[in-house]
């Protein structure tokens, strides 16, 4: 039986401030791989399937152009029109402040509504936020706002969602409490986090992707330095791993630098293939030439 090929495109690698910020004269750059918009990303299926990875404030631009290839004028071909769902790691303003701006979707799908998946708590927390974007389609004005449907999701439970399998798991956030953390099929995206709970790095195994938090080199109290991050790479072994949610310190030319084989500072437009079974547990390995080799930490 073959096994269904996807993509995911990062379509926003920076932190909650965006990248660069006015005010740091010396943090500025000209180079377009460290303008980044608020950390998210989209999973493209098969059969034009499409999943969200969070809703930031940034959303509209990230779906106009999602691989940051739009220079304009004229239409943007490559914009995203479907959304099957959207997967919610946590209700930070820089993930979940964008929400509003998925009725576009639901306009652009004849009124269909929209499941957001995630931790139930969350998204109890998200409906007391944005309370108009939730409930009966008789009882809100879904042309004129979003018309979403919360689905919690179980810890460490593979789910079939647009016909991939995903199964969530919990991560600390450092002082800022808990975020979800997905393994879809051969991917996992792993941002926002400071420990992974060894529970959730024995869902990890395998991996032929790794997406995973690096905020900058000094420790922070809520997100990987790059030594943490790279410490995880040695223990999951996966065979590509891309780093995002870049602070304003970071320049992805200098850091692409010093990374060790088979890791990668992401940008904005990034994407890559990446391959899922319906139940969520590993794909087959991709041809050697779609995958570098196993990465060492440093």
């Amino acid at each position: 039986m073959a096994v269904p090929h996807w993509e995911i495109v990062i379509t926003g690698c920076g932190t909650s401030h965006g990248n660069p910020p006015w005010g740091y004269p010396e943090h500025w750059s000209d180079d377009p791989k460290d303008l980044r918009r608020r950390s998210g990303a989209l999973l493209k299926g098969p059969a034009g399937q499409v999943l969200l990875i969070d809703a930031g404030p940034d959303l509209m631009h990230q779906m106009r152009d999602p691989y940051r290839d739009w220079t304009g004028p004229g239409y943007p071909v490559r914009c995203i029109t479907r959304c099957d769902g959207l997967l919610l790691t946590h209700v930070h303003a820089d993930h979940s402040h964008g929400l509003n701006d998925l009725r576009h979707f639901n306009r652009l799908m004849n009124g269909a509504s929209i499941p957001i998946y995630g931790e139930a708590a969350h998204l109890e927390y998200l409906i007391g936020m944005f309370p108009y974007c939730f409930g009966d389609r008789d009882a809100i004005y879904h042309i004129g706002s979003p018309s979403l449907i919360a689905r919690p999701l179980p810890d460490g439970v593979a789910t079939t969602i647009a016909g991939l399998g995903v199964v969530p798991f919990p991560m600390s956030h450092g002082l800022a409490g808990r975020s979800t953390g997905f393994r879809c099929g051969s991917m996992a995206y792993l941002t926002d986090l400071k420990e992974l709970p060894p529970a959730s790095e024995a869902l990890l195994g395998g991996l032929e992707l790794l997406v995973l938090d690096m905020l900058r080199d000094v420790p922070h109290p809520t997100h990987l330095s790059l030594t943490e991050a790279l410490a995880i790479v040695a223990r999951l072994a996966p065979r590509r791993t891309v780093l995002t949610h870049l602070g304003h310190e970071i320049q992805w030319r200098e850091l692409s630098s010093r990374l060790p084989p088979g890791v990668e500072a992401a940008y904005d437009g990034w994407h890559a293939p990446f391959f899922a079974r319906p139940d969520g547990t590993d794909g087959p390995t991709p041809p050697a030439a779609m995958t570098p080799a196993t990465p060492t930490a440093r």
